[in-house]
């Protein structure tokens, strides 16, 4: 059994505790949430429920061009209708319609993620795409969301499908491209923004409730509460 050596203080315990804690902390912080095989599967899965969602829209778009008063599968009432969004100017707000830009778009990440599933290594500019992609992707979703929220007021159920799963697509990348080194903000916001799950709950959460509280007379209508 060792001897305390005279010199040793509480004090030098506690330096030596606290190092260890920080050492401790700091493998824990380095554990990573967002790994190759597991970003790539996000973006595989989002990419192939995206695409039907547009492939629905871009269906339910041509069938009302031909019959304007035709009735889709997903009109359920003057609130909930695809309908009544995608008729308007902003579904083909940047002078293509965006069934076209998922299509297209999802069809690019599903391969992405495709091959960061299998384990391939992506060259830096296209690691950079990526997130850029997602990124406009991730944007010009909420402006799609604030204009059918606020301005259409109505929701489109495969717009919305489009939302759910453009978001963990965006933060499960921006967290990868973090984790990776490409991307090296200071190390608490790192911290906050590999936690990509969070924060894709949180925002979720978010929209649940602007929903909500947006359309709180139809939803008591509709409950017969109003």
């Amino acid at each position: 059994m060792s001897e305390k050596h005279p010199t040793d203080s509480p004090r030098d315990d506690a330096a030596l505790l606290a190092e260890i804690d920080a050492e401790l902390a700091a493998e824990r912080s380095s554990k990573s949430r967002a790994g190759r095989r597991l970003t790539g599967l996000v973006l595989l899965i989002g990419a192939l429920v995206g695409w039907i969602a547009s492939l629905e829209l871009q269906l339910g778009k041509e069938i009302l061009l031909e019959n304007p008063d035709a009735t889709l599968s997903c009109d359920v009432n003057p609130l909930i209708s695809c309908g009544n969004v995608m008729m308007t100017w902003q579904s083909s707000a940047l002078g293509i319609p965006n069934m076209a830009l998922g299509l297209g778009g999802f069809a690019i990440m599903g391969v992405v993620g495709a091959l960061m599933a299998s384990g391939t290594v992506l060259p830096l500019w296209s690691r950079w795409a990526r997130l850029g992609g997602m990124t406009f992707a991730f944007g010009y979703v909420h402006f799609l969301a604030i204009s059918a929220i606020f301005l259409i007021k109505a929701l489109c159920p495969w717009c919305m499908v489009i939302w759910t799963v453009t978001a963990p697509m965006f933060f499960a990348s921006l967290a990868h491209t973090i984790e990776s080194g490409d991307l090296r903000p200071p190390a608490p916001l790192a911290n906050l923004l590999r936690r990509w799950v969070v924060l894709t709950l949180l925002w979720y959460l978010l929209v649940v409730v602007v929903i909500a509280i947006a359309f709180r007379r139809q939803w008591l209508v509709m409950l017969g509460l109003g």
